[in-house]
């Protein structure tokens, strides 16, 4: 009798664990609205840090970009169910440019600090490339919001 109760305990506290872990998981999910909401705090950051040339933002700020760009790959909201081909072509553009301008930043990173490795960069043209791809960023926000906004944002 002892060991049923056991078991039934037991079962009982993992079915309130894993109930428990979902609800969390879904709290923490961030809806679409929400997430492009903190892309453009981000990209605001980004701008700043390239205006700076201080890049420690940067890299947090373009994962954060890097990461919904990939989830938007395979998640096509209803407003874009009439093109998605085209929806899913800015995500990826989005996520491209990310990626590039995170790699550039890190290599900006490591030559700030000194290191012998990067010590022969052109910093200068690394800095303009890193601005390109900032812009092009905020272009394919730009671009997928055009086309996909139901509304104007109101004021």
């Amino acid at each position: 009798m002892k060991r049923v109760r056991l078991a039934a305990a037991l079962c009982g506290a993992t079915v309130a664990v894993i109930v428990g872990a979902a609800g969390l998981a879904r709290a923490k999910e961030q809806t679409l609205k929400e997430l492009m909401g903190d892309n453009f705090a981000g990209l605001q950051t980004i701008l700043v840090s390239l205006i700076t040339s201080n890049y420690s933002a940067v890299p947090d700020q373009v994962k954060r970009i890097e990461e919904h760009a990939a989830r938007l790959t395979h998640t096509v909201p209803e407003v874009a169910k009439h093109d998605p081909k085209r929806f899913v072509t800015y995500a990826y553009n989005l996520q491209s440019h990310a990626m590039d301008l995170r790699s550039i930043v890190e290599l900006l990173i490591e030559h700030d600090k000194g290191s012998a490795a990067t010590g022969t960069l052109v910093t200068d043209e690394l800095r303009e490339a890193a601005a390109a791809h900032y812009g092009g960023m905020v272009n394919m926000c730009v671009s997928c919001h055009n086309r996909f906004r139901p509304n104007a944002i109101p004021r």
